[in-house]
């Protein structure tokens, strides 16, 4: 058995009992801080945003899935992800020499190599068919650095494994995504496709946020969630801002005076001073920033992703409650105030300084939730 044993298979032995766990080799960085899982890997909530336009970083494949996180796969889906065109035979099936329970039914994936850890098949493992002293046999052998009987009984069990998947494969019906998305149109409100066409987001991204959509309870985190996917930028609520009521000509305050009764005029139950009221609920205010200029702009009225994200806001507060976009414009990106075709938009992009640096970033731009 010694010829079997060489130089590069020596760190797939386990390490000594008396050697510590170390997460992380030595020298590596420590471990990412965990994330939520509504915001997509990479972003970063630092000012300015990762990427320009506002575009959030793209999604990892199901390849880079299955490499990062193979416990959330079946076996079935592992196998399909690692050989798409239907060849599970070519997929080396491993196993785990070890009685513990596992995680998932995958436990590694090496996508290089075509080989997946499956520790709920095969001859040896927590799902082996084999008695149990046969995997305390493997791992003995491992301990003394010798491969070769681990790595022989992973080839008896390869091909049935492999033709178990097809079986899996064969016997389950292709399912067709069309019923499922109609489903989820009708729980957000937009089941009839003359509604979707209306929109100005694509239905498909609505329909990444029908968990949100569908919940008619509104709130702040749920919109700040949803606005930060879109975005891949820091987004903040502020509620409770207010906002004032304009009262119809019929539901105003009136004195009686001659033939002419009063409304609306006891004191403590219904009167009102004026042609509006104040309601410190009506409004609340998205805040986005600080931005560097070309977001800026990019949220300004009529442009098309300042129309998507008023479309999406009202899509989950209803059409009653009032709110307003603020976006905020980093110090160092305001322009200069100057004439011209290229110039800036006055109320808008137009700031009036005496020359020096500013020191605050702009935030005095307010747009309502229907400009």
């Amino acid at each position: 058995m010694t010829p079997l044993v060489v130089a590069p298979m020596l760190p797939l032995a386990p390490p000594p009992e008396s050697a510590p766990a170390r997460p992380f080799p030595a020298g590596a960085p420590s471990a990412p801080p965990s994330r939520r899982p509504d915001v997509p890997p990479g972003w970063s909530p630092q000012p300015g945003g990762p990427l320009p336009g506002f575009r959030p970083p793209p999604a990892p494949s199901p390849l880079q899935r299955l490499e990062r996180e193979p416990t959330r796969f079946t076996l079935d889906q592992a196998a399909w992800v690692l050989a798409p065109d239907g060849d599970a035979l070519s997929i080396s099936f491993r196993t785990q020499p070890r009685l513990g329970l596992p995680a998932g039914e995958v436990a590694q994936a090496n996508p290089a190599a075509r080989e997946l850890v499956a520790p709920t098949f095969g001859l040896i493992g927590p799902g082996g068919v084999l008695p149990r002293h046969y995997t305390a046999m493997v791992g003995a052998e491992l301990r003394r650095r010798s491969l070769a009987l681990h790595a022989f009984v992973d080839v008896l069990a390869r091909r049935f494994t492999g033709l178990w998947v097809l079986a899996g494969a064969k016997y389950r019906p292709a399912r067709d995504p069309g019923p499922t998305e109609r489903a989820l149109a009708a729980a957000i409100g937009l089941g009839t496709p003359h509604l979707a066409e209306r929109l100005e987001s694509p239905l498909a991204a609505l329909l990444f946020h029908a968990g949100n959509l569908a919940n008619r309870t509104g709130s702040a985190e749920r919109l700040r969630g949803m606005l930060e996917a879109e975005l891949g930028h820091r987004v903040e609520i502020e509620e409770f801002v207010g906002g004032w009521l304009r009262l119809p000509a019929g539901e105003r305050t009136r004195l009686g005076g001659g033939r002419q009764p009063g409304q609306h005029a006891a004191l403590g139950g219904g009167a009102a001073l004026g042609a509006q009221v104040w309601d410190p609920q009506g409004r609340f205010v998205i805040r986005l920033g600080p931005l560097r200029l070309a977001q800026f702009e990019a949220l300004l009225p009529g442009a098309p992703l300042h129309r998507r994200l008023i479309e999406l806001s009202r899509l989950l507060v209803g059409p009653e409650q009032g709110f307003a976009l603020n976006p905020v414009l980093r110090a160092d990106e305001v322009p200069p105030a100057r004439l011209g075709p290229a110039g800036a938009r006055m109320g808008w992009t137009s700031w009036l300084g005496t020359g020096r640096p500013r020191r605050r970033d702009a935030a005095e731009a307010m747009f309502a939730g229907g400009d």
